[in-house]
């Protein structure tokens, strides 16, 4: 009776490792019985995973559309403000001298026509 219990501690200690390295694990029965929901906890992982990645991929899109936009609006700024001060008449006319053109500034006064009704 006592080599029995002997046998049975000994196969324990090196039984566990055996177990797991041989293969054991997947032909339990409580695998084999469960091993469709096991193959949906997995597909739910993978589908877990790669949901996650294309959120993150969706983020940094945003966040990189977010600067270029910043950058273009602060752009058009500078462009409104360059405009702004080359259309003032004193550029345009400094700018007429320097391309010896013969246009000139008008002496007589804006006048509108009036229609009779």
């Amino acid at each position: 009776m006592d080599e029995l219990i002997k046998k049975q501690k000994s196969r324990k200690k090196g039984g566990v490792i055996n177990f797991l390295m041989g293969g054991g694990l997947f032909t339990s029965k409580l695998i084999t019985q469960n091993s469709w929901l096991l193959a949906l906890i997995v597909l739910y992982a993978f589908i877990y995973v790669s949901n996650r990645y294309e959120y993150e991929q969706e983020l940094l899109k945003i966040d990189r559309l977010t600067k270029e936009r910043n950058r273009m609006k602060n752009n058009l700024l500078t462009m409104k403000s360059e405009f702004s001060y080359k259309s003032r008449q004193t550029e345009v006319e400094k700018l007429l001298k320097e391309n010896n053109s013969d246009l000139k500034t008008s002496i007589n006064p804006v006048y509108t026509i009036k229609k009779k009704d």
